[in-house]
């Protein structure tokens, strides 16, 4: 059985991970924050570890202990306004993240093999003219997220050429599904949907950025992708986790408003600027070349979404 470290390993997507890579008969261990999140990993999945990645010798010292055949670097600032809010705590959580996870590779095991996951933000508006980005679509960030999963990625290329270092990376593009925190787009819709006070607020619900397209995953076919490449990842490559097709911002909201069963409408902003990134489509080509397909909806992502919400509207309805 493999070895397998995931940092971020309670997170959205990490747990998720978890659960997958457990299935399928891996012997997991989590990267987690703190002590309690620790013990509370520890209740549910099993063996943790305290893996602050922005700590160069906690890193290490939990690599030497988790005595990985691979690691899933997952943890870090993931929500791209939270960046740009805090950016000097967004660098240490993802450049010097990464700069810590692979020097401690370099140092304790160095024959694991290494997945970082990064962000399709590093694209920028390089999709503008709507055709579908390829990985080697020159880089073109235009939020501080997205400029500091561009350098850490640069950190990846140093290591792999300076230190052999055997490493991949992905770039998923949006995805979701059940239990991603409301700091994210769709996920605070869908809490917003099922908790609407029509008294207080009206019908309608105005929002930024309805006619960009997106392409949209359920957060299943991201944690299968994620663990096909650190089956299958050629070093120094990197690879697109997306559908390949968008829908509309509007599109995906209207849904999570059907799927919830509500009456409100939506509209946009009142004076509304253009977007930066009207269009951001990714092209699979690449990851399903290594026998990876997307095989859930995203009707359903946002189903498992919208039923993640509900239960707040009910427990409000019973006080």
């Amino acid at each position: 059985m493999k070895t397998l470290f995931v940092t971020g390993a309670e997170g959205f997507a990490g747990t998720h991970l978890v659960k997958r890579l457990k299935r399928g008969g891996y012997d997991v261990v989590g990267g987690v924050r703190n002590r309690a999140r620790k013990l509370a990993f520890e209740r549910r999945y099993g063996r943790a570890l305290v893996c602050d990645v922005s700590d160069s010798i906690n890193v290490a010292r939990a690599i030497a202990s988790a005595k990985p055949d691979g690691i899933i670097h997952l943890a870090g600032t993931s929500q791209p306004q939270a960046a740009g809010n805090e950016p000097l705590i967004a660098y240490q959580s993802i450049v010097t993240a990464w700069a810590n996870v692979l020097d401690g590779v370099r140092r304790v095991a160095p024959r694991a093999r290494v997945l970082l996951v990064s962000a399709c933000d590093v694209y920028g508006n390089a999709g503008a003219d709507g055709r579908s980005i390829i990985e080697n679509t020159p880089l073109n960030p235009i939020s501080t997220f997205g400029s500091l999963k561009a350098t850490a990625e640069s950190i990846a290329q140093t290591f792999f050429r300076n230190y052999h270092t055997n490493i991949s990376i992905a770039r998923p593009f949006h995805f979701t599904g059940s239990g991603q925190s409301e700091r994210f787009f769709f996920s605070a819709v869908a809490q917003q949907v099922c908790n609407w006070d029509f008294a207080a607020r009206g019908d309608t619900m105005q929002l930024p950025d309805l006619g960009c397209k997106r392409d949209l995953l359920h957060v299943s076919d991201v944690v299968t992708a994620i663990e096909k490449l650190i089956e299958c990842g050629r070093p120094n490559e990197t690879y697109n986790i997306c559908s390949g097709r968008t829908r509309t911002v509007r599109e995906i909201v209207e849904q999570i408003i059907r799927t919830a069963g509500s009456n409100l409408n939506v509209a946009s902003l009142p004076g509304e600027a253009e977007s930066p990134v009207p269009v951001l489509c990714g092209d699979n080509t690449k990851l399903t070349g290594e026998g990876w397909q997307p095989t859930a909806t995203v009707d359903h992502a946002i189903e498992e979404l919208v039923e993640s919400f509900q239960p707040q509207k009910a427990a409000q309805a019973a006080t």
